[in-house]
């Protein structure tokens, strides 16, 4: 038997394989802040879909907390300063 074919790894060995396939695109959060200007930047110009350019933020952002605050408090300064209120 070839076990080099996914079709013939045991079924426990097929599921960690995915299982860390899913985790590769995962960030921290120093990574995922590092970025956080940018994506508000799109957001606020709305110039890209950001979940489409930054999917791993994204997908931090719908995870952490601490990190989804930190980006709405930048995203209502960088709206507040486009319509002149600052």
């Amino acid at each position: 038997m070839d076990t080099t074919k996914p079709e013939n790894q045991p079924r426990v060995v097929r599921l960690l394989k995915q299982i860390l396939a899913m985790h590769e695109s995962e960030i921290d959060c120093e990574t995922c802040n590092q970025q956080l200007e940018c994506l508000a930047e799109l957001v606020t110009t709305k110039a890209n879909d950001p979940k489409q350019l930054f999917p791993a933020v994204q997908f931090h952002l719908d995870c952490c907390n601490d990190c989804r605050e930190e980006f709405e408090a930048l995203l209502a300064i960088l709206r507040a300063e486009q319509s002149g209120q600052c």
